[in-house]
């Protein structure tokens, strides 16, 4: 091994040089639409709620399409591996506006 390579160390034995550690394990398809669906209540909640401020009801009103569509995605039969870790960084990403805009209410 050259100096200053780095390799992964993956199960099984197997190296990558150069690379960087994945997480090989992601949420089942059916804990992320759990999570999505959870997110979609908590934004129509929000929806609802006159507390909210102009700006952050203007928010919640461009989340919830994305939301939707997110919930919609997951809710599909069959869902690509690939295309599943995209869905779950795009959760992630919601989730993280939406627990901004929740702390926002109480």
């Amino acid at each position: 091994m050259a100096a200053g390579t780095t390799h992964a160390q993956l199960p099984g034995g197997v190296q990558i040089p150069g690379s960087v550690q994945i997480p090989t394990s992601l949420p089942s398809k059916d804990q992320l639409l759990v999570q999505a669906k959870q997110m979609l209540g908590d934004l129509t909640s929000l929806k609802g709620n006159s507390s909210l401020a102009p700006e952050q009801a203007k928010k919640v009103d461009d989340l919830l399409p994305r939301a939707n569509s997110l919930t919609s995605e997951l809710s599909k039969p069959q869902v690509e591996t690939s295309k599943l870790a995209q869905l779950s960084r795009e959760l992630s990403d919601l989730q993280k506006q939406v627990t901004s805009l929740k702390s926002l209410v109480k």
